[in-house]
């Protein structure tokens, strides 16, 4: 008696290492644990054999047993971006997509949702606001359909039409099933415009003509400098600077180019001058093709300079309309982004509640817990179960986090 084993999102092949040898399941593409032969083994006999396992027993048996082989093995899922070891959050971790900045879904009270299906990213620049690339956290990343099904609850309070921002703390093009998450988040009926922020490096032809078929709108590009020894000195690390002027270019004519530059004081000032006349070759359907950026300084992030003044900022700005003959000044009407319904706060700072611990968090003595359907990051803590009670000293737009008492 023999049975094939095959997962869609689950591909198995053999490792060789020195002098052992086992099993690699390969989860979305990206992400990956390891299983050892012998646990395999005492199943019964088994083969790999294009990306599924073959067992000498019956299914009922090899699907049982592998199963919770598989279980053990997504607590020690890693990224293969920096090779990190990696939290997945689906529909039945019990970890809700609302409370949180970091991964799910952000509502700041206006018709544009912000969706972060991952962490993680292949660039570390020298000037994240979170931090992200090289560190030491744990990444995270979200079942796409949780995500949509989370998403569709929050669109049905919306008034106005609603932007969907893929902007999550790390690259999105990273995330696996990008593609699905775009298409099912353009089924819903008031979903108008689907963005996404990205530094643009993994960008080529077949994959811009998949994200436009799709229903791509518009692609916010991280691009700080024309000159290629910054880039790469922003970027931390090689930064294939003509490449992305390339993909700048093939995407005329099919979706929208926002150059979204940052203005980091005594670093790029003088790279302004030159992306704004790039931004004026970029000729979109819709939306301005440049949103410059004040840096600012941020608890968690890496901060490399002082931020410019917000007077400052805007009196560079205007400035810099009068020499190039063009608007830089955008508001939110620009985008159509006006104020809306939005979910409830069931909890406010300073209240002390009880929360169900459900993982690690990202950074050590962190944990994430949920209360009222509520994602709740907990500092200072070294458990990830159980039931304890918190402080909470964050409420604003729905992200909770709290110390425990």
């Amino acid at each position: 008696m023999s049975c094939k084993i095959e997962y869609e999102d689950l591909k198995f092949r053999i490792i060789s290492e020195k002098d052992k040898t086992f099993v690699r399941a390969e989860f979305i593409r990206n992400y990956y644990f390891d299983i050892s032969s012998d646990e395999l083994s005492d199943i019964s006999q088994f083969e790999v054999v294009d990306g599924s396992i073959n067992f000498e027993c019956s299914e009922k048996k090899a699907r049982n047993k592998l199963s919770l082989i598989i279980d053990k093995g997504f607590s020690n899922l890693f990224h293969k971006v920096r090779n990190k070891k990696t939290l997945y959050i689906h529909r039945n971790s019990g970890i809700p997509l609302i409370g949180t900045n970091e991964f799910g879904l952000v509502d700041r009270g206006s018709n544009i949702i912000e969706v972060k299906p991952l962490t993680g990213c292949n660039l570390s620049c020298i000037f994240c606001s979170v931090s992200e690339g090289v560190n030491d956290k744990t990444d995270i990343v979200v079942e796409e359909e949780y995500l949509v099904e989370e998403f569709a609850k929050l669109a049905s309070i919306k008034k106005n039409p609603i932007e969907a921002n893929i902007g999550p703390q790390g690259e999105p093009l990273l995330y696996p099933k990008l593609l699905e998450l775009i298409r099912d988040l353009k089924s819903i009926s008031n979903v108008k415009v689907i963005s996404i922020n990205t530094n643009g490096l993994t960008l080529n032809p077949k994959f811009i003509d998949e994200l436009v078929a799709a229903g791509l709108t518009r692609i916010n590009l991280s691009i700080h400098t024309l000159d290629k020894t910054l880039a790469s000195e922003l970027a931390n690390g090689p930064f294939n600077l003509d490449h992305l002027l390339k993909m700048i270019k093939y995407c005329e004519g099919k979706v929208d180019i926002l150059l979204a530059p940052v203005v980091i004081p005594g670093k790029n000032e003088q790279e302004l001058d030159g992306i704004i006349e790039l931004s004026k070759t970029i000729k979109n359907k819709k939306y301005p093709s440049i949103g410059i950026q004040n840096y600012l300084n941020y608890k968690s992030g890496r901060n490399i300079a002082e931020q410019m003044s917000w007077d400052s900022f805007f009196d560079l700005l205007k400035q810099k309309e009068k020499e190039h003959d063009v608007k830089l000044i955008i508001t939110e009407n620009t985008f159509e982004i006006y104020p809306d319904e939005t979910f409830p706060k069931p909890f406010k700072k300073g209240q002390i509640i009880s929360v169900n611990l459900k993982s690690f968090g990202r950074t050590t003595h962190e944990a994430l817990g949920e209360a009222s359907d509520r994602c709740i990051t907990v500092l200072n803590c070294s458990k990830s179960s159980g039931t304890i009670k918190i402080k909470l000293i964050r409420d604003k737009h729905n992200i909770f986090s709290g110390i425990q008492l």
